[in-house]
């Protein structure tokens, strides 16, 4: 979100709900997708990855009863002039407030700040054994870091309003992820343990910079396309412009975000998945997770992790158990698929989808709106 601290408090009540980062559905798509680069011994991430989607857009959420949420889910970089004559801004805040005093770093927005104190919040609870804690945390820190990598909240030309495009901030990170979402398609990546968490931050957000440009320049030439940005013209060629840098921010947020989570927990010395309660829970062999988007049309995702081999099957089926569609039928190594539905060919309705691996049997309800 873009709120300037200057503004009369009625603005910014009415303003937060208008940017809200990647919205709620590209949230969800990357605080989901950690599961693709996750190892088997982080084995409470069976019991986290649709709890980090659930709660992908609790920050959001927060803006209208807490006043000191809205900076943190931005930067305008290029307001600062070290940054436009050099490249970077000091890292540590307070020497920061010292050169451009406290109002003015507010106004642009804490966004990489806000990331290190959830990082530093989430290892104290992984320290502390507070699992469901830490997955609050890290669901906001799957929050903050997908804000960074959308290049509109990292610019003072946030919505465009500095070049005559007035709304692109809506148009990029909702109306057309919200229409595309099923093409967001991706892979994980090996995890890195990161030895310095700030560094890794601020060269995020200096990488992402770069995408600012190529945001605006879609937009414009998409306009020009379609004669106006409201048609579905000008969404279709806004997609086709940007959907390979589009989905190269959303992979690299899902994995940057695994890569701070799996830091945490092994800087806290790798503890054991244990409930406040101090129950330990049964690692689990095998997940079957929400498909997204739920309900769909005609395209929806699904995925699943295993952490041992086998064979596998996972299958479609009507309200009346007729089976549709076999999507896997085969031997298949341990590790974390995903796969895509289409549904072109059935009609309106519920469906189920079974996955089955050895004993393990799981099964989740999915509805198709055409």
């Amino acid at each position: 979100m873009k709120i300037k601290s200057k503004l009369l408090l009625a603005t910014i009540t009415i303003c937060s709900t208008l940017f809200l980062g990647w919205g709620n559905v590209g949230h969800r798509i990357i605080n989901t997708k950690t599961i693709l680069s996750v190892t088997p011994s982080m084995s409470f991430w069976g019991s986290w990855s649709d709890s980090l989607a659930a709660h992908g857009s609790d920050a959001d959420y927060r803006k209208s009863s807490d006043p000191d949420e809205a900076p943190k889910h931005y930067i305008d970089i290029d307001n600062y002039s070290e940054f436009i004559s050099n490249g970077h801004i000091t890292q540590i805040f307070d020497s920061l407030v010292l050169q451009h005093g406290i109002t003015f770093v507010m106004d642009q927005g804490i966004l990489p700040w806000a990331i290190m104190n959830t990082f530093d919040s989430l290892e104290t609870a992984f320290q502390n054994n507070q699992f469901h804690k830490a997955m609050l945390l890290a669901a906001d820190l799957g929050h903050y870091i997908g804000d960074m990598h959308m290049p509109l909240h990292i610019t003072k030309n946030y919505n465009g309003q500095l070049t005559g495009q007035t709304g692109v901030h809506s148009r990029f990170e909702s109306n057309m992820i919200n229409t595309y979402s099923a093409q967001i398609i991706y892979s994980g990546d090996s995890l890195v343990y990161i030895n310095n968490v700030s560094d890794f931050i601020f060269s995020t957000l200096y990488n992402n910079y770069i995408y600012v440009d190529s945001v605006l320049k879609c937009d414009s030439l998409a306009k020009a396309f379609a004669g106006n940005t409201t048609s579905s013209a000008y969404y279709s060629k806004l997609w086709e412009l940007s959907k390979g840098f589009t989905t190269e921010l959303f992979k690299s947020a899902s994995h940057k975000l695994t890569c701070l989570i799996y830091t945490a927990w092994l800087n806290a010395g790798s503890p054991v998945s244990v409930e406040d309660d101090n129950t330990l829970q049964t690692p689990v062999s095998f997940n079957l997770y929400q498909n997204y988007p739920n309900p769909f049309n005609p395209n929806t995702k699904i995925i699943w992790q295993s952490s041992v081999s086998s064979h596998q099957t996972l299958k479609v089926y009507d309200v009346l158990g007729n089976e549709v569609a076999t999507l896997v039928d085969e031997y298949r190594n341990a590790g974390s698929y995903e796969i895509n539905f289409n549904a072109s060919s059935l009609s309106s309705g519920i469906y189920f989808y079974k996955f089955t691996a050895g004993s393990f049997v799981d099964s989740k309800k999915m509805i198709l709106l055409r």
